[in-house]
């Protein structure tokens, strides 16, 4: 099952199509500017694989509440997933293991580009 903010990666046309065309994969499209320390901004669509694996210290997309998906680092302890975001201003997560579900890896970036 896909999130519902995830869009089917067929219709994705860049460099990275190969990547794209393959199993567990979709693309995600970034709401806001909140990611721009990590060079993702409004518009941009990210790639992202299907990975639900031991993820400790990694960067992933990852689901909310069933409600929310988002880009951060993860650190996993005993007591659940401490989310660490790429913005400094934002503030750290905590969330019991049972509210949130890895979705996957960033394997790729469509950029968003606007005409003036």
């Amino acid at each position: 099952m896909l999130p519902s903010s995830a869009v089917p990666s067929p219709r994705t046309t860049s460099p990275s199509q190969d990547r794209v065309m393959r199993r567990n994969t979709y693309a995600v499209k970034i709401r806001g500017n909140a990611l721009h320390d990590c060079n993702l901004f409004d518009g941009d669509v990210i790639i992202i694989r299907r990975f639900q694996n031991d993820a400790d210290e990694e960067t992933l997309t990852a689901e909310i509440n069933q409600q929310e998906i988002t880009l951060k680092k993860l650190s996993i302890s005993r007591l659940g997933v401490h989310l660490l975001p790429a913005d400094t201003l934002q503030p750290a997560m905590f969330l019991h293991n049972r509210d949130i579900q890895v979705l996957g890896l960033v394997m790729g970036i469509n950029r968003h580009v606007t005409a003036h």
